[in-house]
């Protein structure tokens, strides 16, 4: 790896546990549902990113795409919010960046990792502007979570921090496939 890519490698690591604190800091149990399906996320990045992978990219990817929708499904619709619709669209972004920067040259190693062999063909760049938009999003939730919710209570500003948090792992992933 080079110094460019072992940093935003480092920058990527570090917003997603950082991710992770918001709703873990809620409870580990009544939101299991929440920061389960991040930290997976921040498994899945961290073996594909550093060393030479112990499960292969597409089985990584597969997973964070089964994955996504919990935050939403095994929440009661009550709880539901912008930070649950959130969680899931990052965890499709890191999906679609994930798997479309996988090397498609056959590897010598047991299974092939998340190399970012760079980006090429119409679908990184579908990949690259979901993951725009979801970047998009999450400033917008930040922004919106430093106020006051419809009702009337203000969010913790650790859902701001996990949302510029997400909008900076995906940025550093969009770079190291660039």
């Amino acid at each position: 790896m080079n110094n460019t890519h072992t940093t935003l490698s480092i920058v990527m690591l570090a917003c997603c546990a950082l991710g992770i604190w918001s709703p873990m800091r809620e409870g580990l149990v009544r939101n299991l549902s929440q920061w389960g399906p991040m930290a997976l996320m921040l498994v899945a990045m961290a073996d594909t990113t550093v060393g030479p992978g112990i499960v292969p990219g597409v089985v990584w990817g597969l997973l964070l795409l089964l994955t996504s929708p919990l935050p939403l499904v095994l929440l009661p619709k009550d709880r539901r919010g912008g930070m649950e619709i959130h969680r899931s669209l990052s965890m499709v972004a890191m999906f679609a960046i994930l798997v479309t920067t996988l090397p498609t040259a056959p590897s010598s190693s047991a299974h092939q990792t998340h190399a970012h062999s760079g980006l090429g063909g119409a679908n990184p760049v579908l990949a690259v502007a979901l993951a725009a938009a979801v970047i998009a999003y999450s400033i917008a939730l930040a922004a919106r979570t430093l106020g006051r919710n419809g009702r009337g209570h203000r969010r913790h500003r650790s859902a701001s921090l996990e949302a510029i948090s997400s909008a900076g792992a995906l940025g550093a992933m969009i770079l190291m496939a660039v």
